[in-house]
């Protein structure tokens, strides 16, 4: 008879719990689908959905990776892992240090036009390279393909997107202030 005692103080304490103002409450069980009888079915949880990217590697080399849609194509980039061969996003996305620089070879729609910091980042980095010396012949920071990963958003429409990635890329974190000037 003890231990039938004993086992049922363990039992009561189990199901009971100190509440924030000092009293003791019963817990009670997590609420099941039999409570509610006019859910028939779980609502399905909203499945992110993916896009397919095409990267061309500098050797000429390409590879497809999925990447999120609403997420940044710098993103969908550090998530395929191309550390070895891309040392893009620097600064971490804020669009300071053109590292993230892609060149646009196929969209199957128009993407957004570039918006003012993006803008300032290649024509400065533009700028830069060639007051450096390191900007080649066939420059592409300023033309109409090159864009910056992390100011780009994923949208369902750009499945299929085929870009490279460039030799040519300047980190501005890197490049003394007095060489950044305007043209």
């Amino acid at each position: 008879a003890i231990e039938k005692q004993i086992m049922f103080r363990a039992l009561v304490r189990r199901s009971q719990c100190r509440h924030a103002g000092g009293a003791w409450r019963w817990l009670s069980p997590a609420p099941s689908a039999d409570w509610y009888p006019e859910r028939t079915h779980i609502q399905p949880v909203d499945i992110v959905s993916t896009v397919n990217l095409t990267i061309r590697l500098p050797e000429g080399v390409e590879m497809t990776t999925k990447a999120a849609v609403g997420g940044t194509l710098l993103d969908a980039l550090l998530d395929a892992d191309l550390s070895d061969v891309w040392e893009g996003g620097a600064c971490g996305g804020a669009c300071n240090c053109s590292t993230c620089r892609v060149l646009i070879c196929y969209a199957p729609r128009p993407l957004p036009p570039r918006g003012v910091d993006e803008e300032d980042m290649l024509d400065t980095a533009s700028v830069a390279a060639e007051r450096l010396g390191s900007l080649g012949e066939g420059s592409t920071y300023t033309s109409p393909q090159s864009r910056l990963a992390c100011q780009l958003t994923l949208r369902v429409e750009d499945e299929g997107l085929l870009l490279t990635l460039p030799d040519d890329v300047l980190n501005m974190l890197e490049v003394p202030l007095w060489m950044r000037g305007a043209r």
